[in-house]
């Protein structure tokens, strides 16, 4: 559930490769939860959910940055549609909390703030990451900023975050620390994780990212039916994107 700026920020570690501009675009993008029941009391079985119905948020203002992965409580689908209904309507209660967010704090152990910083004031962009292009243009001088133009808004990317960017450019693969607060159905959770990248092909690149979580982080009880399922607390939360360059 992740990867919040993951999505766009991160992958770019690894798309310049020898060019002073990429561009690239997000073709796939989504974030699933895993979780163990167990059936008849005996039968154990693993279920996923997946949701593809994501938008970035990034707003500025005289007090800083602000960015979020907002994913619709109503957008998770397994392989019953019944689930599906008793996820988002009796556990995520998507009826009074339509939204689950991700809220970046930090990166790398720094300041959102201070890693992000749009050049026009008073940026607000929401987009579907799905289809998004994403350019970066690396400066030839030392110590200058990265600049990242998303949605028509210029970024630039400085501190420990620029200098991951700069040393990964050439590897194909990279890992970043992100800490943000998820909030689930009126609950929250501040949490710790890692933004995987890595190149699958000539012009493409994966990016993932992993949340071990708890019903209970969030003030829920896990789904039940006396004699019949239990649900385990415990809970795997993920992110996934698929970046494919263009230029």
């Amino acid at each position: 559930m992740v990867f919040l700026a993951g999505i766009v920020l991160h992958t770019v570690l690894i798309a310049a490769q020898q060019r002073t501009t990429t561009e690239f675009r997000i073709t796939k993008a989504y974030v699933s939860y895993e979780a163990r029941e167990t059936n008849l009391g005996s039968s154990l079985k693993t279920t996923i959910g997946r949701n593809k119905d994501l938008s970035l948020l990034l707003l500025t203002s005289p007090e800083g940055t602000q960015a979020k992965l907002v994913i619709s409580a109503a957008g998770f689908k397994t392989d019953r549609p019944m689930r599906d209904w008793s996820v988002k309507t009796l556990y995520l209660k998507s009826g009074t909390y339509p939204e689950i967010t991700f809220a970046v704090t930090k990166i790398d152990g720094e300041s959102l703030s201070k890693v992000l910083q749009p050049l026009q004031k008073g940026t607000a962009l929401k987009a579907d990451p799905i289809g998004m292009l994403v350019g970066l243009f690396v400066p030839d001088k030392e110590g200058a900023s990265l600049l990242l133009r998303a949605g028509g808004e210029d970024i630039a990317i400085r501190g420990k975050l620029r200098d991951d960017i700069l040393k990964a450019i050439n590897t194909g693969k990279g890992d970043i620390p992100v800490t943000g607060k998820l909030t689930v159905a009126g609950g929250a959770k501040d949490f710790g994780t890692v933004v995987s990248f890595h190149k699958t092909g000539n012009n493409k690149f994966t990016l993932s990212t992993v949340i071990d979580a708890k019903f209970t982080d969030f003030g829920l009880s896990a789904p039940a039916i006396p004699w019949f399922i239990e649900v385990h607390n415990n809970l795997v939360l993920q992110g996934h994107a698929i970046i494919e360059v263009l230029k």
